[in-house]
């Protein structure tokens, strides 16, 4: 059960010059002041600037910027629904803009990934961490098999990864075959 806040106006009690009391009310506090409370308020996130989708096919090339944010997954430490929900979207999105081209894109083929972000990771472990489930969705499409742990063993598939600094998040998929 929880317990409402409520406000109050106490008395404010002065002693005159003569030394008679005063009693007077006192000024109203504003709503949002929970006075003398050990609650913590709710933080506000900052808004995250990302990269517009879009794609590009060319001949042998295909281009795709993709809004997502990537985090190293190696040294991620959040309850376990929350990486779930970041892996489904990272998923989707993937799909959702390779689906259309998959009949495109032939093998053997050479995959590139760049992480557009104001930080920079450690290029040999927490960049392809960053990547992990991004590199699964990917494969998955191009081979057409998605048992889990599978398509990303294909041989014919290379994968490469960079990163750039930018004042916006999003990654770039760039694959030539």
């Amino acid at each position: 059960m929880r317990k409402k806040a409520t406000t109050s106006r106490f008395d404010s009690v002065e002693r005159n010059a003569d030394g008679s009391i005063s009693i007077r009310k006192a000024p109203p506090r504003a709503q949002n002041d929970m006075g003398n409370t050990k609650a913590k308020g709710k933080r506000k996130k900052k808004p995250v600037a990302k990269i517009p989708m879009k794609s590009e096919i060319s001949q042998g090339k295909v281009l795709i910027d993709l809004p997502l944010q990537t985090v190293s997954e190696a040294n991620c430490f959040e309850p376990w629904q929350v990486k779930r929900g970041r892996h489904k979207q990272q998923q989707r999105l993937v799909a959702l803009a390779m689906n259309p081209l998959r009949d495109k894109i032939r093998m053997p083929c050479k995959v590139m990934m760049t992480r557009f972000a104001p930080d920079e990771l450690d290029a040999f472990e927490n960049l392809p961490m960053s990547f992990k489930y991004i590199v699964d969705a990917i494969c998955a499409i191009i081979t057409g098999d998605y048992r889990p742990g599978r398509a990303d063993s294909d041989k014919r598939i290379t994968l490469a990864c960079d990163q750039v600094q930018s004042k916006e998040y999003g990654i770039r998929i760039e694959i030539t075959f």
